[in-house]
């Protein structure tokens, strides 16, 4: 039996029949009337008392919908909205929901928005350049619009860098996984893969070729908005590809929502940024990377940042202990699809996997007891950590929290299999993430995700169990800053090019007898003492420690933290 697909949105009501609705709600209703599954997908609206910062006015009138009356389920709560939950799973994100729409319609024909091998948007937008600009940049550009025409009558409003940057995507040759076989299929005869691809005549019909995907669905949605707000500015002489892709976009046969937009007085010119690097928006620009990562390991920049350390009053150390030892863990009893031992792993890496997951069990074991809490399993892969927590601790609900759509679903196969009631799936990147738990762990969470999960439950007053990875990929963005902790940030002369020259050198774990190993796993609780003073500060006992035995992984540190009552 098909699992109830359900979209959960929030709107204010503005009255007859008239609602105003987020940019991104916006996004997801045009891809819920594209889907044309209105009938196999439910769309439930929370009406909120006020108007988000850059509404939208819809008319509803031809939305079938329904008004959320009744307390909601707590898998509703776990993320930020709009949702979509099928049976047990939430999904949440732009582009994760949008995909899973398409995916849960019951039109078939629909589906080809999600492009060559259903991959269209599937990459999270942290390691997705395109995914990024459809999902963040282009979302960011056009409530930067919005929000100044709705605040100023005259002067100059600039036209965000990203609205070029999409027009000079438009410009150059189309990248597509077959192109070949589409080349081939257009002029009717088979083409030598020794042709150049810029010579296959292959033209940007649509956004990321000749098809139709669900990118352009959701890039149509800021692009209507953009037209039509600024309609007398010559905006078809500006930027003639998009206007030209977008003429196509009306003219294709999809479902649109009713906007109802203000009167914008044409008091006001335009200016346009076209300060961007012009690359492509399928890759990062790597040109300066080799170069800083050199930068970072140098040696003598490493000894400058130990020795700013060394010479201030922090004292770097690691207990080298697992805390919660003393739990019993007998991997005998564990069901089969559990253990790792079961899979298809070699024997001494599935032992190796075993050390790890009990290290990171017993601590939570420890900290849980027979208590009836929620525990978030962040990045948390298949589930190999969340599910064997789910059957060791019967009392608590796991919530498996993980952005990759194929990792989440072998993790539903293995629930549905070992037959678990306490397990919810959320899909989802860890800044959707806004639920309510007691415990948060995550085992190699890579680089700055796990600094977003400690700040996640220092949030949420929760304990967690962190064993941190690619520290290396440790870098400041919107949501988290380095160093962590006031202690380090107050050291003097101490930098962040400093902090990140630790971060670089901490993977350089490498076999005992590398000269680089001792160093490495020094800076290594270098990093995790600043995580560990970021958490003190907030009122937890903090254990910094090693999961057991410690040559189970390179990347073996273990802080606990545990919530002063």
């Amino acid at each position: 039996m098909k699992e109830e697909s359900v979209i959960y949105i929030e709107a204010y009501d503005e009255g007859h029949g008239i609602y105003s609705v987020s940019v991104e709600t916006l996004v997801i209703l045009y891809v819920y009337q594209c889907s044309e599954s209105t009938k196999s997908i439910d769309l439930r609206v929370k009406l909120v008392e006020t108007s988000v910062d850059v509404p939208v006015k819809l008319d509803f009138s031809h939305l079938p919908y329904s008004i959320i009356v009744t307390e909601l389920e707590k898998l509703t709560s776990y993320c930020k909205w709009p949702i979509i939950t099928i049976g047990n799973t939430v999904v949440a994100g732009l582009s994760a929901v949008a995909r899973q729409i398409i995916k849960s319609s019951s039109n078939e024909k629909v589906k080809h928005l999600l492009g060559f091998r259903e991959s269209c948007l599937m990459a999270c937008s942290e390691a997705s350049v395109w995914t990024m600009f459809c999902e963040v940049d282009m979302l960011q550009s056009i409530k930067i619009i919005m929000k100044k025409l709705l605040s100023v009558n005259s002067g100059i409003i600039q036209i965000p860098k990203d609205i070029s940057r999409f027009e000079y995507h438009l410009s150059q040759p189309v990248r597509i996984h077959n192109i070949y076989k589409v080349a081939s299929t257009n002029s009717r005869k088979k083409l030598s893969t020794d042709v150049p691809r810029d010579a296959l005549s292959i033209q940007h019909t649509f956004a990321e070729g000749p098809t139709m995907t669900i990118s352009d669905v959701i890039l149509y949605t800021y692009f209507d908005l953009f037209f039509k707000l600024l309609e007398n500015k010559n905006l078809d002489q500006h930027f003639p590809l998009i206007y030209h892709w977008y003429k196509i976009m009306q003219n294709a046969s999809i479902s649109r929502v009713n906007l109802v937009l203000p009167v914008v007085l044409n008091l006001f010119d335009i200016s346009i940024d076209n300060n961007f690097i012009k690359q492509s928006l399928y890759r990062s620009d790597m040109s300066n990377y080799k170069m800083e990562k050199k930068t970072y390991t140098k040696q003598t920049n490493i000894e400058r940042a130990l020795e700013i350390i060394n010479s201030s009053k922090i004292t770097i150390s690691n207990s080298n202990a697992l805390y919660g030892s003393d739990v019993e863990l007998n991997w005998e009893d564990i069901p089969i699809d559990i253990n790792p031992c079961g899979g298809s792993l070699p024997e001494k890496r599935s032992a190796r996997k075993c050390d790890q997951l009990e290290s990171m069990a017993k601590p939570v074991i420890k900290i849980a007891g027979n208590s009836k809490y929620t525990i978030i399993d962040f990045c948390s892969g298949s589930g190999h950590l969340g599910l064997l927590l789910a059957y060791l601790l019967p009392n608590s609900h796991i919530v498996l929290v993980e952005n990759k759509e194929k990792s989440l679903a072998r993790a539903r196969i293995r629930i549905e299999s070992l037959k678990l009631k306490n397990v919810t799936t959320v899909q989802s990147n860890l800044d959707y993430f806004c639920g309510d738990f007691q415990i948060g762990v995550s085992l190699h969470a890579c680089g700055t995700a796990t600094d977003l999960v400690m700040q996640s439950c220092v949030k949420n007053l929760a304990h967690f169990v962190c064993s941190p990875c690619c520290y290396g990929g440790i870098k400041k963005c919107h949501l988290v800053d380095y160093p962590r902790s006031q202690i380090f940030s107050k050291l003097s002369n101490f930098s962040y090019f400093d902090y990140l020259c630790l971060a670089h050198a901490a993977d350089q774990t490498h076999d005992v007898l590398n000269v680089k190993t001792q160093q490495g796993f020094l800076c290594m609780d270098a990093i995790d003492t600043d995580r560990k003073l970021y958490a003190e500060y907030y009122g937890y006992n903090v254990i910094l420690g090693k999961l057991h035995p410690a040559n189970c992984t390179n990347k073996n540190n273990l802080i606990v933290g545990i919530r002063k009552n």
